[in-house]
C-alpha cells in the first residue's frame, strides 16, 4: 500500500492506495486545509505549520486504517521550474538481457547528462520522462527484456531549487516520514490522466492549483515538455478579497460557492468592516473574469511556447480551474474547439474508489502521485545499498555524499561519529541536564569494500557498509555527582549532610548509579533541617512533666557560613561548606513550657520598663521553682495555676538587681502614694523604690 501526500497551497490530501490488475484502488482519503497561509505559490514558507497539518492527515489515516505510516510519496509544484534534455548512449553487448536495473542505470545516466546541462547551481532533478529509447539505432517503445549492442535514450528532466526539496524533506522529518518517491505535480497528473497509449496524441495537461498552474505536454508517444505559470486559484481569491473587502477565508468560501453546483443565485457575506453584504453569482463571475482571463492568457502562452503550436487536446485538472469560464477562456486563447478541452473528473480515471468521495478535478494530482509511486514511473531516485538494504536517494543532483545517504537512511550523527560513552540526559528539578561521557571512535564505513569518509561521493548501485562506533571508555554517574552532599566542618572533623532526593518518584538517601532519562527532584535545603539532624548528637535528659514522660536534647547547634551565623530559614545549596559549633546548654523549664504571659508597661524609678509574669507556678519534686530551673534526669515537674496571677508591685524585683536581705530601709511609692508590695500594677503606673543598705 502506498501513502501518497499532495501538499498543496490551500489543502493537504493524503491517500492510501494499491495497484490491482492495473487499476488504482483508493482505500482511504483525508483532506485538511492549512490553518494559516503557510504556503504560497505551491512552496512551503512555514515548515512547522505545514508539518502540523501533515501530522493530522497522517494520524487520521493511521487511526482509521490501523496502520503505521512511515514512508510516503510526494510531488512538488513547478514554481521556479527549469527543464533540460539529457541524452545517453552505452555499449550493452556484454549484457545478456536488458533488465529493470540496466534500464534504471541508463535512464539515470541520461538524467546525469541533463544535470550537467543545467546552468544554475543548487538544483535538484525532481522528475523526468523518457522521450525515446533506441536499440542499435531502432526506435522502441520499451527495451526491457531485449538484447543488443548499443542502447541510447533521451529524457526530459525537471529541476527545482534544493531549498524547495529540502523544505519538503524537513516537513516529512518532523512527522517521522521517509520520502520514498518524489515527482513533479504535472508528471503525476499526466501519468494518471494520459496513459501511454494516448500519448500518440498531442495533449497539453494543465494542473491549476492554488499557487501555480503546472503544464505537461505529450506527443508522438511520450511526454516531451514541462512548464509552469505562477498564477492560479489564489489570484482569483485575492481579487475577491481586494474588491469585496473580505478576509482570505471568506474570499475562498465565495470562490467555492461560485464553482459549486448550488442553486442559490445570491450569497450573503460579511466584510472586514463587519458589514453584511450580498452578491449574485453573475456579479461574482464578472468580478473574477479579468483574473481568469489573465491566468488563461499566461497558461496559453506557456503551452504554445512548449508545444510550438496549439495542441489537439487540453486536459485541465486541479481545484483552481473549477471557476466558471476558465475552460472556455483557455479554449478561446488557444484557438481550439471547446469540445477538445475538458475539466477532468477524477472519478472517471482508471480507479476503484472504496471511499465514495473521489469527485472532481482536485483529486487528480493526489491520485497521480499514488499511481506514479505504485508504477515507479519517472522516479529520479538513485539506488544504493546500505548494509544490504536498498535505499533510494532523494533528489538527483549528480553526486550525493556518503553523509547525505546515511542521514536519509535515518542514521543520526551520534550513530556515525559516536557519542560520549554513558553520556546521559537527566531532568533535574524540571530542567534538562546533560552529563557527558568519554569520546568514542567513529563507526567504520566502507564503500564497495574500501574504507570511506562521510565526505566521499556515492553513485547508483554502490554497496555501503556501516559499523558501529566503539565505546572505549565507561563513565558511570552517581546521584551525588548531581546533588552533592553539604560538607559540615566540626572544627577540623568533616562530616556530610545528605539531603533526601526524589529519584523517579522514589525517595533515596544513598549514592545510587544514575541512568539516562532519570528524573531527579529535590527540595531546597534549609539550615533548620540540618540543625534538627545534628541535634541527634546532643545529650538527652529524661523527666516527667505533669505525669507525662519526656526525653529532650540538652544543648544548641550553631551553623555558620564563613563567619556569618545562619538561621533556620536560611537556604543552603548542595555541595556548600558549612561550619558547625555544638554548645552544651542545660534544659530549663522555660524551654519546654510556659503559661500565659502577662505584661504591664510602667515607669520604674523614672525609666519605662515592661514587667512580665508567667501565669503558672512550677513544682519540681515537691519544691516550688522558677521557670529558669535546670531540668535533671528523673525530675517530676508539675505546673499549677495560682488563684491570682496578676502582676503586683513585688514583681519589680524581677527587673531590679537587688538583694532584699541587705536592705536596711526603703521607700515605696505608687503614683506618688505610699504603696504595699502586694498591690496590683496596671499599664501607666509610676513606681518609685528607694532604699538604704545595711552597714
Amino acid at each position: 500500500m502506498i501513502f501518497a501526500l499532495d501538499v498543496g497551497t490551500r489543502k493537504i490530501a493524503g491517500i492510501l492506495a494499491t495497484l490491482e490488475e492495473e487499476k488504482i484502488v483508493i482505500h482511504d482519503v483525508v483532506i485538511k486545509e492549512h490553518e494559516h497561509r503557510a504556503m504560497l505559490d505551491g512552496q512551503i514558507h512555514d515548515v512547522d505549520k505545514v508539518a502540523r497539518v501533515v501530522k493530522k492527515v497522517k494520524e487520521e489515516l493511521e487511526k482509521r486504517n490501523d496502520v503505521k505510516l512511515e514512508k510516503v510519496a510526494v510531488a512538488l509544484a513547478g514554481r521556479f521550474l527549469q527543464t533540460a534534455i539529457g541524452e545517453y548512449e552505452e555499449d550493452i553487448s556484454q549484457v545478456n538481457e536488458i533488465s529493470d536495473e540496466v534500464v534504471t542505470r541508463l535512464e539515470l545516466s541520461a538524467v546525469d547528462k541533463a544535470v550537467q546541462n543545467i546552468q544554475s547551481e543548487n538544483m535538484y532533478c525532481v522528475g523526468y520522462s523518457v522521450i525515446r529509447y533506441e536499440l542499435d539505432g531502432n526506435w522502441l517503445k520499451n527495451i526491457r527484456g531485449l538484447r543488443g549492442k548499443k542502447a541510447s535514450l533521451q529524457v526530459v528532466t525537471a529541476f527545482l531549487p534544493i531549498q524547495v526539496v529540502d523544505a519538503m524533506i524537513s516537513v516529512l522529518r518532523k512527522v517521522d516520514l521517509v520520502m520514498t518517491h518524489m515527482t513533479l505535480e504535472p508528471i503525476a497528473a499526466i501519468n494518471v490522466t494520459v496513459p501511454e497509449d494516448l500519448r500518440i496524441l498531442n495533449i497539453a495537461l494543465v494542473d491549476v492549483g492554488a499557487g501555480t498552474s503546472d503544464i505537461a505536454i505529450s506527443k508522438e508517444g511520450t511526454i516531451v515538455a514541462y512548464g509552469m505559470v505562477p498564477l492560479a486559484g489564489d489570484e482569483i481569491t485575492e481579487a475577491i478579497t481586494k474588491t469585496l473587502l473580505v478576509d482570505f477565508s471568506t474570499a475562498e468560501e465565495l470562490k467555492r460557492w461560485l464553482s459549486s453546483n448550488s442553486n442559490d443565485d445570491k450569497k450573503l457575506y460579511r466584510n472586514i468592516l463587519d458589514k453584511e453584504k450580498e452578491i449574485t453569482r453573475d456579479e461574482l463571475k464578472k468580478l473574477v473574469s479579468p483574473v481568469v482571463q489573465n491566468i488563461t492568457d499566461k497558461v496559453a502562452e506557456e503551452i504554445l511556447r512548449l508545444n510550438g503550436q496549439a495542441p489537439q487536446v487540453v486536459m485541465v485538472v486541479g481545484g483552481g480551474a473549477k471557476v466558471p469560464g476558465f475552460v472556455e477562456s483557455l479554449s478561446e486563447k488557444l484557438g481550439i474547439d471547446l469540445d477538445n478541452i475538458s475539466l477532468k473528473n477524477a472519478k472517471n480515471l482508471n480507479i476503484i474508489d472504496n471511499t465514495g468521495i473521489i469527485e472532481g478535478s482536485e483529486f487528480v494530482t493526489p491520485i497521480g502521485i499514488a499511481y506514479t509511486a505504485l508504477t515507479r514511473s519517472g522516479t529520479i531516485f538513485e539506488q544504493v545499498f546500505v548494509n544490504d538494504e536498498p535505499i533510494q536517494l532523494v533528489g538527483f543532483s549528480g553526486g550525493h555524499t556518503l553523509s547525505d545517504v546515511l542521514l536519509q537512511c535515518g542514521y543520526s550523527l551520534s550513530e556515525l561519529i559516536g557519542k560520549p560513552s554513558e553520556s546521559i540526559v537527566l531532568e533535574v528539578n524540571g530542567k534538562m541536564k546533560i552529563l557527558k561521557g568519554e569520546l568514542p571512535k567513529p563507526a567504520p564505513i566502507f564503500i564497495n569494500g574500501k574504507k570511506a569518509s562521510l565526505r566521499d561521493k556515492v553513485k547508483h548501485g554502490d554497496r555501503i557498509f556501516v559499523g558501529k562506533p566503539s565505546q572505549n571508555f565507561e563513565k558511570k554517574y552517581r546521584l551525588y555527582d548531581v546533588v552533592p552532599p553539604i560538607e559540615l566542618d566540626f572544627g577540623g572533623k568533616i562530616e556530610y549532610y545528605y539531603p533526601p532526593v526524589n529519584l523517579n518518584s522514589n525517595v533515596v538517601n544513598e549514592n545510587v548509579e544514575l541512568n539516562d532519562g532519570d528524573i531527579i527532584n529535590y527540595d531546597p535545603v534549609f539550615v533548620g533541617a540540618i540543625r534538627e539532624n545534628l541535634e541527634k548528637n546532643l545529650a538527652n535528659v529524661e523527666f516527667f512533666f505533669n505525669d507525662v514522660y519526656f526525653e529532650k536534647k540538652q544543648g544548641v547547634v550553631k551553623i555558620y557560613k564563613g563567619d556569618l551565623q545562619l538561621s533556620d530559614k536560611n537556604q543552603v545549596n548542595p555541595g556548600e561548606k558549612l561550619r558547625v559549633v555544638l554548645e552544651k546548654k542545660p534544659l530549663k523549664i522555660a524551654d519546654i513550657t510556659q503559661g500565659e504571659i502577662k505584661r504591664v508597661k510602667i515607669s520604674l524609678n523614672g525609666k519605662e520598663v515592661i514587667l512580665e509574669k508567667d501565669s503558672l507556678l512550677y513544682e519540681v519534686n515537691g519544691v516550688i521553682v522558677s521557670k529558669e530551673y535546670e531540668i535533671k534526669n528523673g525530675d517530676k515537674i508539675y505546673s499549677t495555676t495560682p488563684e491570682d496571677s496578676s502582676i503586683i508591685v513585688a514583681d519589680i524585683f524581677t527587673y531590679l538587681d537587688v538583694d532584699l536581705k541587705k536592705i536596711k530601709s526603703y521607700q515605696l511609692l505608687k503614683n506618688g502614694q505610699t504603696a504595699f508590695f502586694t498591690e496590683p500594677l496596671q499599664d501607666g503606673d509610676e513606681v518609685i523604690f528607694t532604699y538604704e543598705l545595711k552597714g
